[in-house]
């Protein structure tokens, strides 16, 4: 009797400790990753939830009631992998930022449709599962970068002859878009990546063709003013021009600062080079043509909306042809003190350190590197609790994800995980609890 007892005992001490360790250990869910995948029969968006080791787990996939390009890019050349063309890969779909993106209050997920020209609104449900709520047309044209600030939503699109336009939505408590009347505004180029300052005062907008970056004010009734243009600068004889792809807008002791990805892919006539042998054989999305270094600007946006120049064409590398190529999507940590920039070419992230006067400078040339560098890593976005960098790989459709040193900023590697489009995902936005 005494023995059954002391093994009863023992069993249940156990089965005590068992579940004591379990719940000493247990992940918590800090928020939810979202992708989309671009199928041109209909557009849909991939959500993960998010731990707090920065693990990730599928939670399904939800239709935006929208189309996308699937394998076609927007530079309209026709899809061939083969042929090494950067426009025709179909990895970088949009070539742009925040075609996936989310309504301040957490409780929306907003979609660019390239497709067929729509932006989508859902529902982010308490399960992180996305329910849709509408389906907006943005015109004769393909909807690319989505800005949001309160109720107010805009959308940057690209129309005929490389031009683009920017037009102006209200979302209301159950998330439904509305067309704000006389809201367009015209751009000389196609754009890339727009964002309102943290205080809705001011939208900045990006032109990937011309260089161009906006400055609008935001009146009382939700249109803009244009208030300056900047060009981005060349920096240096013989420097590549520079194509702008990724903003990120950072305050810091009540003044904001903006940060601009440039890859540098074409001289000043709008050649390519063709790659190196020895570049050819080492990256595979170096098959044809190679650029320049990347690098990132900083930016001063005064409190008049002016955009001012502090650090122009921080490279991603010691010299213009050894670093890091086509640096294109940026995030930093939650008080500005780091940056990460994406390098596709050269399947690569690079860390930046910036001071409290914005101004930048290079910290890692490799934060991380894919070690066959065949990861083509696009967007990116901060995990809810600051602590993750979570990256967007457009070649696999993969969510790689990576541990921040907040001391130093360096990245280490947690895992990768699977569950998008393969070739054409594209947008990567990070909804918290």
């Amino acid at each position: 009797m005494l023995k059954t007892q002391l093994i009863s005992m023992k069993i249940l001490l156990f089965i005590t400790t068992i579940g004591f360790s379990s719940a000493l250990y247990a992940k918590n869910i800090t928020g939810a990753v979202y992708t989309a995948t671009n199928h041109a029969e209909e557009n849909s968006i991939i959500a993960y939830k998010q731990f707090d080791d920065g693990t990730l787990n599928k939670i399904g996939e939800y239709k935006t009631g929208g189309k996308g390009t699937g394998f076609i890019e927007l530079s309209g050349m026709p899809y061939d992998p083969g042929a090494g063309h950067p426009g025709s890969d179909g990895f970088d779909p949009l070539e742009s930022t925040y075609a996936l993106w989310r309504t301040p209050d957490s409780k929306n997920i907003l979609v660019a449709n390239a497709g067929n020209g729509t932006v989508s609104s859902l529902r982010v449900n308490k399960d992180f599962s996305l329910s849709l709520n509408n389906v907006v047309d943005t015109g004769d044209t393909k909807p690319l970068a989505i800005a949001t600030h309160g109720k107010l939503v805009y959308v940057a699109s690209l129309t005929s002859f490389n031009k683009g336009n920017l037009r102006g939505y209200f979302i209301d408590a159950k998330g439904i878009l509305t067309l704000i009347p006389y809201s367009k505004k015209y751009l000389k180029g196609r754009p890339s990546s727009i964002e309102f300052t943290p205080d809705g005062q001011f939208l900045v907008a990006v032109e990937v063709i011309t260089g161009a970056i906006h400055s609008y004010k935001v009146s009382d009734d939700g249109t803009l003013l244009r208030i300056s243009t900047i060009q981005s600068p060349v920096a240096g004889k013989g420097r590549f021009l520079p194509i702008p792809i990724g903003t990120k807008i950072v305050s810091k002791n009540g003044k904001n600062y903006l940060l601009v990805t440039e890859a540098r892919l074409v001289d000043a006539r709008g050649n390519f080079k063709s790659s190196t042998d020895e570049n050819k054989k080492k990256y595979p999305f170096q098959s044809r043509y190679e650029g320049q270094t990347g690098s990132v600007t900083s930016y001063e946006i005064n409190q008049y909306g002016e955009l001012l120049i502090i650090s122009p064409n921080v490279m991603a590398g010691k010299s213009i042809w050894s670093g890091q190529q086509t640096t294109c999507w940026i995030t930093t940590s939650k008080n500005g003190r780091y940056a990460w920039a994406t390098n596709p070419f050269t399947s690569s992230i690079s860390s930046f350190n910036m001071n409290k006067q914005g101004k930048l400078e290079l910290s890692e040339e490799i934060a991380y590197q894919a070690p066959s560098y065949d990861e083509y890593f696009t967007d990116m976005d901060l995990s809810a609790d600051g602590d993750y960098v979570n990256v967007l790989s457009g070649n696999t459709g993969t969510v790689w994800v990576y541990a921040i040193n907040h001391k130093t900023g360096s990245l280490e590697l947690v895992s990768y995980y699977d569950g998008g489009a393969k070739v054409h995902s594209y947008g990567i936005v990070v909804i918290s609890k």
